[in-house]
């Protein structure tokens, strides 16, 4: 089967199900899940650091770092590069019910989704 050929079995299968639903409520709130995530954030501040242009985004080729207003002088063939800090995000879930035209439970719909939590991991 084709990606296309799947795709296509996929939305259709999809539309039939959307048309057997009544109706599904609203959303729940968004709870926290307890689950964590440390990435680099744009809200916790970044640094300069320099980098071999070749390496792209491997982070073993970092040089050395600076403040945030102090961009380095780079040795012949690295480029200053912004790097953000660290910061720890929160993922939060949130839920529906869904009922056929009957009225008779189908399924229950989640969502996901990361908020910022704290700067530092």
């Amino acid at each position: 089967m084709t990606p296309e050929e799947a795709a296509a079995e996929e939305a259709a299968a999809l539309a039939t199900v959307e048309a057997e639903l009544g109706s599904c409520g609203t959303w729940s709130s968004w709870t926290n899940t307890g689950a964590t995530t440390c990435d680099s954030m744009t809200t916790c501040g970044y640094y300069w650091a320099c980098e071999a242009s070749a390496k792209g985004d491997d982070a073993g080729s970092v040089a050395g770092g600076g403040s945030e207003n102090l961009i380095p002088v780079c040795p012949p063939g690295e480029s200053p590069v912004r790097r953000y800090n660290l910061g720890k995000s929160l993922q939060q879930s949130s839920y529906r019910v869904c009922f056929n035209e009957a009225g008779t439970y189908t399924h229950t719909e989640y969502q996901y989704q990361y908020v910022a939590g704290t700067c530092g991991c």
